[in-house]
This record gives C-alpha cells, sequence and structure tokens, in this order.
C-alpha cells in the first residue's frame, strides 16, 4: 500500500512526491489513530530535496545496514545507519536525502499539536526546541517506537486509552532527552556554558576512543547534561557538531597512520572504528578529495 505521509516543499509548501516510492506493509491507517501514523515498510531509494513534514517523525532503520548522504548544516554528509539506529526530526524542519539504496523502516510521525498535548510536564510548551538528529541509538526511544508497532499488528486491540498512554510515554521521553526542557525548567540558559574543562574532558574522551563508534549519549553523560543542551552548547563552544568533530579527529588520524607505509588500509579502518573499508573510503574521499590508496601514493 502506499504511504500515507505528507511531505511538502520547504520553499512552495506544495506536496512533494518522494514519499510514492515508500512500500507500506503494515500501517495505522484503518485504526483511527488521530494525528499519529505508524508505518512499517521499504523503499528501493529515497531522495527528498528541501521537504519537510507537519510531523515529529521517528525513522527506525531496520534489517540491514545502510550508507547514504544527507545535508547537514549546509554541507552534504556521507552517513552510515545500521539497524536500532533513529532518525528523528521535528515539524516544518527541512532535510535532504539522497538514499540509492533498498532501505527498512518503521515510521511513527505525530502530528505537533498531539505530541505536545500529551506531555505531562510543566513548561511553556512555545518556547521547546529540538534539534534534527541523524543516528541515534537510544534503546528507550527504540522501545517506544516499537511498543507503537506492536499495538499496529494486534489491530489497536489497547484502544484509545492504551494510545493515550503510549503518546505521553513518548512525549515525556522526547521533550525530556531530545529538546531545550531541562534548560527551561530550571532558567539556566545564562549559566550552563560548557567551560574549558570539561571540552578538555570530551576531547580526552574522543581521542582515548577513536577506535569506538562514539555517541551523543556518551558524551552528554560525562557531563551529566541532555542530550540537546549538550549538542547545542558543544556547537556553540567549537563551532562544529559533535559528529562532525569526531569524523574531522579521525581523518586526521587516518592521514597520519596511512603516512606509515607499514599500515594497510583495512588497518587503519578497524582502528578507527569503521565498520568496513568502503565507508571508510567514502568518508576519507569527501574530507580530503582523494581515496586512501592515494593518499598513501602521494605520501
Amino acid at each position: 500500500m502506499k504511504s500515507q505521509l505528507k511531505f511538502l516543499d520547504f520553499e512552495s509548501d506544495k506536496p512533494s512526491d518522494c514519499g510514492n516510492v515508500l512500500a507500506i506493509e503494515k500501517s495505522s491507517n484503518k485504526l483511527g489513530w488521530q494525528g499519529v501514523i505508524l508505518e512499517k515498510g521499504t523503499s528501493p531509494h529515497f531522495y527528498p530535496n528541501n521537504v519537510y513534514t507537519p510531523y515529529f517523525y521517528f525513522a527506525l532503520a531496520l534489517e540491514a545496514d545502510l550508507e547514504w548522504q544527507a545535508k547537514i548544516d549546509g554541507n552534504i554528509q556521507s552517513l552510515k545507519t545500521i539497524p536500532g539506529d533513529i532518525w528523528i526530526n521535528p515539524p516544518k524542519t527541512p532535510f535532504t536525502h539522497h538514499i540509492s539504496e533498498p532501505c527498512f523502516f518503521i515510521i511513527l510521525a505525530i502530528e505537533e499539536a498531539v505530541l505536545l498535548n500529551a506531555t505531562s510536564l510543566t513548561i511553556n510548551k512555545n518556547k521547546l526546541k529540538f534539534l534534527n538528529n541523524y543516528n541515534i541509538r537510544d534503546e528507550g526511544l527504540k522501545n517506544i517506537i516499537e511498543l507503537f508497532f506492536f499495538e499496529v499488528k494486534s489491530e489497536g486491540k489497547g484502544g484509545q486509552k492504551y494510545l493515550q498512554s503510549l503518546l505521553s510515554l513518548i512525549a515525556d521521553y522526547y521533550v525530556n532527552n531530545f529538546s531545550n526542557a531541562a534548560e527551561l525548567q530550571n532558567d539556566s540558559l545564562n549559566t550552563s556554558k560548557i567551560s574549558k574543562a570539561a571540552f578538555e574532558k570530551i576531547d580526552r574522551f574522543i581521542n582515548d576512543n577513536l577506535d569506538q563508534q562514539i555517541t551523543i549519549e556518551q558524551l552528554a553523560q560525562l557531563l551529566n547534561y541532555s542530550k540537546y543542551y549538550f549538542l547545542r552548547e558543544f556547537k556553540k563552544f567549537t563551532g562544529f557538531t559533535p559528529y562532525q568533530f569526531i569524523l574531522d579527529k579521525k581523518m586526521g588520524k587516518a592521514k597520519e597512520l596511512l603516512a606509515n607505509p607499514t599500515n594497510t588500509i583495512a588497518r587503519v579502518t578497524y582502528d578507527l572504528g569503521f565498520s568496513d573499508q568502503s565507508y571508510f573510503t567514502n568518508v576519507f574521499k569527501s574530507h580530503f578529495g582523494m581515496t586512501p590508496g592515494q593518499f598513501q601514493k602521494q605520501a
């Protein structure tokens, strides 16, 4: 069946046809969920260009690794998504993707008013701010999305009361962990800044773990910050997102390692925590305009 999701051109507000390729095998369409859409399906490719949705949009990756590109901070960047990763996009936030591989997903889309009305937090909801997050690895959020999916599989057996409990659950979790809610509650925007000592702690951790997959959650926990607050303050401090900062460090280390002729590309790929050599090669080339092999020949 076709997707019921709305994709709109950011400039004109006209409907985009980018979602026509989505093939849906399981949907909440017949359950009467007002303001909530859940769809499980596949797509041979996905090429949205400067489009947005009217929803809080949660896309959970399934089944297979996926290499793709997205426009982040004005630049096209290479990403790799593994099953269990989640892409979160707030309402009216434009995105551009280039996905030329088959992808498998569960998409949970909740209209803005529906999600915000479901939260139990006593804050000024008009001041809430959310980030567009790629490749989030959050077991709590993943489990909540799966609860919505299981309710669809059971054909809405829990009824409207259970749906409302799920909405409250995801609303509180999402607002607490992926927005500026903590700062609104504590009124500490002007004093809660990343200090030089705090940044050095983060920097040491990144340098010591370049061979690992470093997550935003790990970095935020080092400073006891919420994910939203850490992402915002880190970019203020460095001028880069954590993803860009870590990737830049890995690429600098890659050049250093590849300059040693005894190091193979496969070894450097492993030492820097990349899951496969082709992905490492793509990232290296996008950074330096040449492949690791070409760089080694020059070096």
